[in-house]
């Protein structure tokens, strides 16, 4: 089947439950596919006995996706996305550290257009000057995703905390820890060099944060105070 995945065309294999997840970027118009997955690519051999086909495929097309949109100047980054007056503020850290938690209190506390737009795998593109953040059928378990995109104005790192504190990273401090939340054990030097290259980029431009935090409406607060104010100050 043929997808429009973040701004790009693709070649998604429908078994396995792909044709499902993809059903929202499904292109019909006829274009030459900028990425293909290949099914026979799959890395079996990596999963343990009696592992679902179709979890396989998630994974393995998901992992293929990221590969190719490399190319593309895009990661993914492993959090949950949610635009905000037409912004898009990722959300990251460690499983269990509340990602998808805070995206719904922004959404409970402010309501009117807030929407997650990807509680997984958002892919990041960088496009005439502009990086945006995108939703993608690879989006965890709970199947959150709209295919749409939105110009990004920040990312925040999450930790579990007894207060509510939040601090803008030094780009080394950043770059540490959107390592640590996309795919960078790639499995050859050129395409570790283009993720490397397009982190420095989006350091250069994108604001990244820690917050210390409560899962608390002024948590979503103090942050969706902190994070527009600073995109507003550099014109995100």
């Amino acid at each position: 089947m043929i997808c429009k995945i973040a701004d790009l065309i693709a070649e998604i294999p429908t078994a396995d439950g792909l044709a499902v997840r993809c059903k929202d970027y499904l292109w019909e118009e006829t274009a030459q596919p900028d990425i293909v997955v290949r099914e026979a690519l799959y890395r079996k051999e990596l999963f343990a006995p009696g592992i679902p086909m179709k979890s396989v495929a998630y994974v393995e097309a998901a992992f293929q996706f990221y590969r190719q949109l490399l190319k593309y100047d895009g990661f993914y980054l492993h959090s949950s996305a949610v635009v905000y007056e037409g912004k898009a503020y990722l959300f990251s850290g460690r499983s269990g550290e509340g990602k998808s938690t805070h995206t719904r209190l922004w959404q409970d506390t402010f309501g009117g257009d807030t929407r997650v737009i990807n509680d997984d795998k958002p892919a990041l593109r960088y496009i005439d000057g502009v990086w945006y953040a995108y939703g993608t059928p690879w989006c965890g378990k709970d199947g959150i995703n709209i295919n749409e995109k939105a110009p990004l104005a920040g990312i925040c790192f999450l930790k579990q905390a007894p207060h509510n504190r939040i601090r803008q990273l030094t780009p080394a401090e950043a770059m540490q820890k959107i390592l640590g939340q996309t795919i960078h054990r790639l499995d050859d030097v050129q395409n570790l060099d283009a993720l490397l290259g397009h982190l420095e980029r989006l350091l250069a431009q994108i604001p990244v944060f820690e917050l210390e935090n409560l899962p608390e409406p002024a948590a979503a607060l103090l942050s969706r105070e902190t994070m527009s104010r600073e995109a507003l100050e550099r014109n995100l």
